[in-house]
């Protein structure tokens, strides 16, 4: 999938879910995963600790596409409601993998997969979009305090 088509899939879902920049320090998400349920989406948070359980903390985040669920462990999801930028990224990036309608398949050919064809790269981008139109600044030394 090309730039162009995961910037007009994050134009779309900025204007659906009424995401606008702002230079407001706290740039609460709440309503917005809130909002999602009207479409069948569902965010699950999970306890972090039922979390470690299950994943190790390997992955934070996971998109189920046969479910539309996207489930986080809940320190992400309560940062995330706070407008805090890290958390944000990682929601966003789940929402990413939903609105590029990514499915669950393996690279099977001898060949790398090129960047564009890359799920991952491009939930990556999907989230940095809407993080830039939410008025953060990308280009910000970021540590994984997450995992």
């Amino acid at each position: 999938m090309s730039k162009e088509e995961i910037a007009r899939r994050a134009i779309s879902f900025c204007r659906v879910f009424d995401i606008k920049q702002t230079r407001r320090k706290n740039k609460k998400f709440d309503r917005v995963m809130e909002k999602m349920v009207e479409y069948g989406i569902t965010i699950d948070p999970i306890d972090d600790k039922e979390w470690f359980s299950a994943t190790g903390d390997y992955t934070i985040g996971h998109y189920d596409p046969s479910t539309l669920t996207i489930s986080i462990p809940n320190r992400v999801y309560t940062n995330a409601s706070k407008g805090e930028r890290d958390a944000l990224f990682i929601v966003l990036h789940e929402i990413g993998h939903l609105m590029l309608a990514h499915k669950a398949v393996l690279h099977h050919s001898n060949i790398p997969a090129q960047q564009n064809e890359d799920a991952e790269w491009q939930a990556d981008l999907f989230a940095e979009m809407i993080l830039n139109q939410m008025g953060f600044n990308m280009h910000q030394l970021s540590f994984d305090f997450y995992m």
